[in-house]
């Protein structure tokens, strides 16, 4: 704040003149130690001091200029000519500051202030009674330039009385030309402005000419809460609009329990060309989606997380929201609470299905207690047990008819079913040494069904387990450097591992069950342990293993005592009836990382065929990051696999160009169809680390758009 320092410089002026007023003789009058200047000179009989080319210092503030006129008589301070006033968290610089203690007042003219690169220039900053007002604002990025870019504001003023920040005739521009306007502009006080304001515009061959916007406004009674609203127009579908709520308290009440959350709706008449989607059906002309989220911890240490996709149709997103695509996943809502008791974690778990084209297991709801491993009253051994109880249903969609439906879950019709499941086991680890351990395992895992598939009755499945954990562990250091690549030493960490489970049972009611948790990703291997299979029905080998070896080689570092330059792990999986993998053997999977100095990383991943010498899977990418000045990844994705073939190139970059610009650019190359199917470059710009404008161009090509220009905008507030 700049009215202190200010007051503390005037009221010293004031005393110094009183001493000065003091002696008759102006000519024989001592000049004050605190104020330095080339000559000194008297007016008005002696009232008035004149300094010029002077400097006056007082309580860590100082105050220089061509000329600094001190009044005897009223206390005012003028000084004039590449005024510079300075203080421990403040710069000034104008052409003109007068300062007058009895009035409580100071003016500015022609002022600059800030530090370097943000500067802000108004025509005249007036402090009165704590009140600040300042006219014909500029904030600039660097020095004052023409044609760079600035935000101009005709008044900023703060009242003290009211705690009440305005502002009038707000205008960014750019090159020297303004492209928005705000008339009126007001807040309660020095926070961040309380509104969230997001554009995006550009053209689509289905929607038209669009301009995006969705808009948040903070609460004054409450400020952790944000209201607003979407609001969309597209030329040839029309009006897109609903509600946006956002709530965060982790700012506002920092020690209380913390919450957070978000939902936002749309909803359109369609007025356009209704496109295909991918089960060849033309969705209706009434379209919508929401989405939402919410995490939390209640008074009593409850921890509670939420979220929500609904959606009319599987285009919907895509059409109007593209930029949501990367944070949802399955159209469905979930949420989920948990709380420590005895020992152990009670949680509910609650799975909906919110649309007619996805295969969603519902869980309406769930109840668990696990008790994690703990040590037992049999000395030396731990346990562990979990007891659940849940209702599912499932039943056919659009997106999986009932012949699919049929084939993955082995039933001619929707099933709905109430399920008991409960684990108890026992463990009990062994050092053998300090490069092995051992660990044996037994337990066993009871399940009731109240109904099997296609109407059969309850049914019940009683499974064992025992089997072991073993890992080794060796090490090797050496005394290797080299300066040029940040390597001080190295050291060489291996770890074999097997793990091993017979599961007497597991191949009892195989097909009459349905399954709630269906394997997807071949490339994610499934759990080993008993314990934590989800679906006790989709647990059908009697025999499971895993084999492995993880490698780290690693080197000292200043900061972070080690970091690591190769990390290589190879694993394998094998089962004697997995009823979900195409063979009782698994893929080959390795995983290698290497990190020869800070500024590349290169990572390899590679999913094997067990009788291929091709791979059916691979992910490879290397990436340079020099910290805060550029960063870029090249990669490829490739999969051999009939059903899923695929090949996908990709590249990210951003280069910080000086503190105020920034490039990036990112492309997707698909070379099975030999185009590009998402491209973007554009330019951020920042302004101020109070004030900050950060704006982006960027232009977006899809397989299922031609290209469009796209704006983001993003503001936040300054103190004076």
């Amino acid at each position: 704040m700049l009215g202190r320092p200010f007051w503390t410089l005037a009221t010293t002026f004031g005393i110094a003149l009183t001493v000065i007023a003091a002696d008759p003789v102006a000519e024989n009058k001592p000049i004050p130690p605190n104020v330095q200047g080339e000559s000194f000179t008297y007016e008005e009989n002696g009232k008035v001091l004149i300094a010029i080319d002077a400097t006056f210092e007082a309580n860590g503030a100082h105050l220089s200029a061509k000329k600094i006129r001190l009044n005897s008589v009223d206390g005012t301070v003028l000084a004039e000519g590449d005024v510079i006033y300075t203080t421990k968290n403040l710069r000034i610089m104008g052409e003109q500051v007068m300062l007058d203690p009895k009035a409580d007042l100071v003016v500015a003219k022609n002022v600059k202030f800030g530090r370097n690169p943000f500067y802000f220039t108004a025509d005249e900053l007036r402090l009165e009674k704590g009140d600040k007002t300042m006219s014909g604002v500029r904030l600039w990025n660097n020095e004052p330039q023409k044609y760079g870019m600035s935000l101009g504001i005709s008044e900023v003023h703060f009242s003290e009385k009211d705690n009440w920040l305005t502002f009038k005739g707000v205008t960014p521009r750019l090159m020297g030309m303004p492209f928005f306007y705000l008339p009126y502009y007001g807040q309660d006080g020095y926070r961040d402005i309380p509104y969230e304001l997001h554009l995006d515009t550009g053209s689509r061959d289905a929607q038209g000419r669009y301009l995006r916007t969705t808009t948040l406004v903070r609460q004054t009674d409450n400020k952790s809460l944000w209201l607003g609203a979407l609001l969309d127009y597209y030329g040839h579908s029309g009006f897109l609009f609903g509600p946006a709520v956002k709530y965060d308290n982790r700012k506002e009440s920092p020690q209380s329990n913390p919450w957070h959350g978000n939902f936002q709706a749309g909803f359109i008449n369609d007025g356009g060309t209704l496109e295909l989607d991918a089960f060849s059906r033309t969705p209706g002309r009434s379209r919508s989606f929401a989405t939402g989220e919410i995490s939390g911890v209640t008074n009593n240490g409850i921890e509670i997380t939420g979220q929500l996709y609904a959606t009319s149709d599987p285009n919907f997103v895509r059409n109007f929201r593209p930029h949501e695509i990367e944070n949802l996943g399955l159209p469905q809502a979930t949420f989920e609470a948990i709380t420590p008791m005895a020992g152990g974690y009670l949680s509910g778990n609650l799975v909906a299905k919110v649309d007619n084209y996805q295969d969603v297991v519902q869980k309406l709801p769930e109840v668990r207690f696990d008790l994690l491993e703990t040590p037992s009253a049999l000395t030396g051994f731990n346990q562990r047990s979990f007891l659940t109880a849940t209702y599912l249903t499932q039943r056919p969609s659009e997106s999986l008819p009932l012949a699919n439906f049929t084939t993955e879950t082995g039933s001619n019709a929707a099933w709905s079913t109430a399920r008991l499941d409960a684990y108890y086991g026992l463990s009990y680890p062994i050092t053998v040494s300090d490069y092995l351990t051992f660990k044996p395992v037994a337990g066993v895992r009871a399940t009731d069904w109240s109904s099997g598939l296609n109407g059969s009755g309850n049914t019940s499945k009683l499974m064992a387990q025992a089997g072991f954990d073993i890992e080794g562990l060796a090490t090797g250091s050496w005394d290797l450097k080299a300066d040029k690549w940040g390597i001080d030493g190295m050291r060489h960490t291996i770890r074999p591992f097997i793990q091993y489970r017979t599961l007497p049972g597991a191949n009892q009611k195989v097909g009459e069950l349905a399954l709630s948790d269906r394997n997807v990703a071949l490339s994610a291997f499934r759990e080993i342990d008993l314990a934590d299979r989800p679906d006790p029905a989709a647990v059908t080998s009697t025999q499971v293993a895993r084999i492995g070896i993880r490698n780290t080689l690693a080197t000292r570092d200043t900061e972070n005592g080690s970091r690591e330059l190769l990390r290589f792990d190879i694993l394998k999986d094998w089962s004697n009836n997995d009823s979900q993998l195409p063979t009782a053997a698994s893929d080959i999977q390795t995983h290698l990382r290497l990190t020869p100095a800070n500024w590349v990383t290169i990572d390899y991943f590679d999913r094997r065929g067990k009788n291929s010498s091709q791979s059916v899977e691979t992910l490879q990418s290397i990436a340079f990051n020099s910290g805060d000045y550029w960063k870029a990844t090249i990669g490829l994705f490739e999969q051999s696999e009939s059903l899923n073939p695929a090949k996908q190139y990709w590249m990210q970059g951003e280069i910080r160009l000086n503190s105020v610009y920034s490039a990036f650019v990112n492309a997707n190359y698909d070379s099975l169809v030999h185009a590009f199917t998402s491209e973007s470059i554009g330019i951020i710009q920042h302004i101020g680390n109070s004030w900050e404008i950060e704006y982006g161009f960027y232009k977006r090509v899809t397989t299922y758009n031609d290209g469009s220009l796209g704006l983001s905008l993003r503001v936040r507030l300054f103190k004076f």
